[in-house]
């Protein structure tokens, strides 16, 4: 009887010691396969990411190219820290800079960013985080999967989605397309426009227009305002960042949280300083639960959810 409990004993300490180690054994390889996948997932310099894609059969340092157009004028001036040429790849520039020169050989543009590519057509593609600056000391900043610059017309174009840093907002679209003889920027496709304020505007096909010290945006199609007061919709927009003033144009419906509506045309809408308050000079009509107004011309403070109405005022109450 000893003899049993002894062995049926044993038996169950020997289970207990090979679960014991078959658990230890699985951490084991759990932890080595974490450290695996982590090392795998750390994002690469840019001399292993050269190396991973295959081998490069030149590389230049401080590399530079001139490029000429008509009459052997200087169009472009293509500088790397390194340059990297591939069989059935692009080239790969890293740490490029653009520079592009206008009719009388002065300087244009300068496109820099952390790496691009060279292609055969001459293009030169950028992609992450790429600086524009003019001459006359505009600026653009955006992220982008790709941005095309077209050395034989100056144009720049990505038909992928574009994160443009502007001035107190950051602006996505779909693409992009800027003629730089026009210092003018169109952000194209579905456009939103994120202020720093919290508000955003929901509109198609951004225009940005820098010129003559200016920061201005406009479009021509649909725009729908957002705020925590209110939803407006309206026809087009023109804002501009520096008086921070913006326009909804056109046909203008004005949605408050409350439920209230407002018709009118042609709205400002005043940021300034840190305000909200919309204006307006056209007839208005205000709808609520137990009310229904109409005017010409508004004053209403979104902030403070004040709304004065002006000139004729004619009101129903229920």
């Amino acid at each position: 009887m000893n003899f049993q409990l002894r062995y049926n004993l044993l038996i169950t300490i020997f289970i207990i010691v090979t679960i014991a180690a078959m658990w230890l054994l699985m951490k084991g390889l759990s932890y080595a396969y974490e450290q695996l996948t982590r090392q795998e997932v750390a994002p690469p310099t840019d001399n292993e990411v050269v190396s991973q894609e295959m081998a490069y059969v030149e590389k230049i340092d401080q590399f530079a190219l001139q490029e000429f157009g008509e009459n052997q004028r200087l169009s472009h001036y293509v500088e790397a820290q390194v340059y990297y040429n591939f069989e059935q790849s692009p080239a790969l520039l890293i740490n490029p800079k653009v520079t592009t020169y206008d009719l009388q050989g002065e300087s244009n543009y300068v496109l820099s960013a952390k790496r691009a590519n060279y292609l055969d057509s001459g293009e030169v593609r950028f992609t992450g985080q790429v600086d524009v600056s003019s001459s006359d000391g505009m600026t653009h900043k955006m992220n982008t999967e790709e941005l095309l610059v077209d050395t034989h017309t100056d144009d720049l174009v990505s038909h992928k989605k574009v994160t443009y840093l502007g001035e107190n907002a950051n602006i996505v679209s779909q693409g992009m397309q800027m003629k730089t003889k026009d210092n003018k920027m169109k952000l194209t496709g579905d456009t939103r426009i994120n202020q720093d304020s919290g508000q955003k505007l929901l509109t198609q096909d951004l225009y940005i227009d820098q010129s003559n010290d200016q920061k201005h945006y406009y479009s021509d199609n649909q725009t729908t305002y957002l705020s925590t007061a209110s939803k407006i919709i309206a026809q087009g927009m023109d804002m501009d960042m520096k008086s921070e003033l913006t326009q909804l144009l056109g046909d203008v419906d004005i949605l408050q949280a409350s439920g209230s509506t407002i018709k009118s045309h042609d709205l400002l809408i005043d940021q300034a300083q840190g305000r909200e308050i919309y204006k307006t000079d056209d007839k208005i009509h205000y709808q609520s639960s137990v009310a229904d107004i109409r005017a010409t011309g508004m004053y209403y403070d979104a902030t403070r959810q004040k709304i004065t109405f002006k000139g004729g005022v004619v009101g129903r109450y229920e």
